[in-house]
């Protein structure tokens, strides 16, 4: 069955048409090269038309992880440097969040103002949501789409909700 997902403040539709995964696929391999495209980003994370849940904390904020040998994914492809400490910060952002492909928000969704973060090729979401619904202005979403970082867009559970088309 197809849905969209809608703004929960103003029911605007935020995504084309998506039909759900059962889970979130692996995060694909990225060799750092331009795409096909000449983009400097990962390969999405789901193919376009489609989302998943990721039940796995989702960006801002970060944590000291309880292991300072701890190499693993504080934004997947990253292991953020603790710089109070040893070791790496990890994930303690919304878990549950609506993973899209980036292309199946065009036009929908707008930078937001408030977010000062910049990356060298995109958006590497470290500082929380980033993208707000194009019609009201509402905080719904984190793009990561930064060189180092996977290509997806994590829609906030609280900010959207899923409607049948």
């Amino acid at each position: 069955m197809n849905v969209q997902l809608l703004c929960t403040a103003c029911g605007h539709p935020l995504t084309e048409p998506l039909r759900r995964l059962p889970e979130l696929p692996e995060r694909p391999e990225y060799d750092g090269l331009p795409g096909p495209d000449g983009a400097r980003h990962a390969p999405p994370t789901v193919p376009r038309g489609t989302y998943a849940v990721d039940p796995e904390p989702s960006g801002a904020p970060f944590v000291p992880h309880p292991d300072p040998q701890w190499a693993g994914a504080a934004i997947p492809g990253l292991c953020m440097s603790n710089p109070d400490g040893d070791g790496c910060l990890m994930s303690a952002g919304p878990r549950d969040t609506l993973v899209t492909h980036p292309a199946d928000t065009a036009g929908r969704l707008s930078r937001d103002p408030e977010s000062s973060e910049v990356g060298c090729c995109g958006a590497p979401g470290q500082e929380g949501p980033n993208q707000v619904c194009g019609s009201c202005g509402a905080v719904v979403a984190t793009l990561f789409s930064d060189c180092y970082v996977p290509y997806e867009i994590h829609f906030l559970p609280d900010a959207v909700r899923v409607s049948p088309v």
